[in-house]
């Protein structure tokens, strides 16, 4: 391959890797997805990172690992700065078959690729890094910047091998709590089928949606679907799409000029006052007051603010 970044950064099935230093002043990035897999250091600066249906508050020594297909969004605060590593699985392991990358989460494809496993892991821990660690990761994370797009000899083969290196470092560092972690993800498969809930519930939001429904989508009887839902989150089937639709409310808050109303509307709350109490019981805030201080701390004029 003579250009390590110029292939398939979209659905394609090539060999896709990526390394860059970013630099930012205060600003949002709306929610999205792609369909490889993405990791950052923080260097300096203040992000939330806006992850799946979570909030993740990163400061200097923070690390991300954003796996393909998660909606993902930040909000950084005043002039920040962070490395960057995007690649697929057939650039970090180009031996295993070509569906590893859809099925990466599989516990066979974690026994072959275990650098993955920060990615798994992410969801239910912070990876925060001391002085020591940060600069370890630096070095190397420099190196790949460097190999970046380069057409010498070897030099696919070597960043290949540098990123594995990073991302086995990360394993060694936190490796008790990745464990504990993962243990948890994979007993009896619970966490995949709400993994799916997630996913099913967050491409319906404006629905009315029951957990029968959810239920029949999964395969799975409402009373199991009801008893899994309660062992992995300690919530009700109504207590976690209630949460998901806040946080896309607090999302389209941030990220859209849209009237108070039809956020509400978008996130399925049908009665307008209903929402607007519900957010301001979960932010301790109005919704247009939380639009306004969040716009504000990132350094941006209030859009929508006028929008009732």
């Amino acid at each position: 391959m003579s250009d390590l970044s110029a292939s398939a950064a979209s659905g394609g099935t090539g060999e896709y890797f990526l390394a860059r230093q970013e630099s930012h002043r205060g600003g949002v990035f709306p929610a999205h997805t792609h369909d490889h897999f993405e990791a950052l250091l923080i260097l300096s600066g203040r992000r939330v990172q806006h992850y799946g249906g979570s909030e993740i508050e990163a400061n200097p020594g923070s690390l991300i690992f954003i796996p393909p297909g998660l909606r993902h969004g930040a909000a950084i605060v005043g002039h920040a700065a962070s490395l960057t590593i995007q690649f697929n699985l057939k650039f970090l392991h180009p031996e295993l078959p070509a569906d590893a990358q859809r099925l990466w989460s599989h516990p066979s494809t974690l026994s072959a690729a275990p650098e993955l496993l920060p990615f798994v892991a992410q969801k239910q821990m912070r990876f925060e890094c001391d002085p020591c660690m940060t600069e370890k990761l630096q070095k190397i994370w420099t190196s790949l910047i460097e190999r970046n797009g380069s057409h010498g000899l070897g030099s696919e083969h070597y960043a290949r091998a540098q990123l594995s290196i990073l991302l086995l470092e990360v394993l060694e560092a936190f490796e008790g709590e990745i464990i504990e972690v993962v243990e948890m993800e994979q007993h009896e498969g619970a966490s995949d089928k709400i993994d799916e809930l997630r996913q099913f519930i967050e491409a319906n939001l404006a629905e009315r949606l029951s957990i029968h429904e959810a239920a029949n989508h999964l395969a799975i009887s409402a009373s199991c679907l009801a008893a899994r839902i309660k062992r992995v989150t300690g919530q009700t089937f109504g207590e976690l799409l209630i949460k998901a639709r806040l946080q896309h409310a607090r999302e389209l808050l941030i990220y859209t000029d849209r009237r108070v109303s039809q956020v509400a509307f978008e996130c399925g709350f049908e009665d307008h006052a209903y929402f607007s109490r519900r957010f301001r019981q979960d932010m301790g805030v109005s919704p247009l007051e939380y639009r306004r201080r969040q716009l504000t701390e990132i350094g941006l004029s209030a859009i929508g603010a006028q929008h009732h």
